[in-house]
């Protein structure tokens, strides 16, 4: 299956929904963690016209990633970017047997957390002929996300860009999975638009500092109108340190941040 990098139909929707003042929640990395995801947004206070974008990374490591999958493929105006962790089940997920004897790509999935993944599966759906079926579907309802959304005044994407490439048309890969050549940029790699993005923990590589787990990281780089060239908003829900665990989200028309603590 070929994967799209961009919807643009959701982007014209979601630019209308801006211009038309809804609120455009963008939510960061849940890693298997429906409880906490459902207290964020009962505080969202969601409208019937608000819209909440996941950055991807739905799944892996907590205990109910079947469950935030469910949700957010079934719940009206929610919708979802794929992430690094996507596609590790997108590339490691066998039909007959979720993990093909733990070949290359499924030990990769397997060790990074799709085996509690497996495991909240056969909770949620119990049979293992429903389990399979209902990973499947899972699998290629995945590959079809976009890996980047581009609006008039604002990018998201799971994992960031290249700094040293034209920002338009980078590969999926980039997309998913950048770091350091993306949130080391010292140049606004979009000039005019707001990277919102997850994947790279915040208090451990961009605040570099442990007495801000648990908060948003704002770029010292600003666009040509004075906003942060970038957002990170994977604040962690999965580490097992003694600091906070959070899910963090940003409203992209009033630029107000709310947080959960882990449940």
């Amino acid at each position: 299956m070929v994967a799209k990098m961009r919807d643009y139909d959701l982007e014209e929707e979601l630019q209308n929904r801006i211009d038309n003042g809804s609120n455009i929640w963008v939510i960061g990395d849940v890693h298997g963690h429906f409880n906490t995801l459902k207290l964020l947004v009962k505080k969202l206070e969601l409208g019937v016209d608000d819209v909440v974008v996941m950055l991807g990374d739905l799944i892996d490591r907590g205990p109910t990633s079947a469950h935030v999958v469910n949700y957010v493929k079934t719940t009206k105006n929610f919708y979802c970017i794929r992430g690094n962790h996507e596609q590790m089940m997108i590339e490691g997920f066998y039909d007959s047997t979720f993990f093909k004897d733990l070949n290359i790509e499924s030990r990769i999935w397997y060790h990074n957390g799709g085996n509690n993944t497996e495991s909240s599966y056969i909770d949620l759906y119990k049979s293992s002929n429903k389990v399979l079926s209902e990973a499947s579907e899972d699998s290629d309802w995945m590959a079809k996300l976009p890996t980047e959304i581009v609006l008039e005044d604002w990018r998201m994407v799971h994992g960031g860009y290249d700094q040293n490439l034209d920002v338009e048309g980078q590969e999926e890969g980039i997309h998913m999975s950048a770091r350091k050549q993306f949130y080391t940029s010292k140049h606004a790699i979009d000039p005019k638009r707001t990277i919102l993005f997850g994947h790279t923990v915040t208090f451990e590589n961009l605040h570099k500092d442990h007495s801000k787990a648990g908060l948003a990281w704002f770029s010292d780089v600003k666009l040509d109108d004075g906003r942060s060239m970038a957002i990170g908003l994977d604040t962690c829900l999965y580490h097992n340190l003694e600091l906070p665990k959070v899910l963090t989200a940003y409203n992209i028309q009033t630029n107000e941040i709310i947080y959960q603590n882990r449940v």
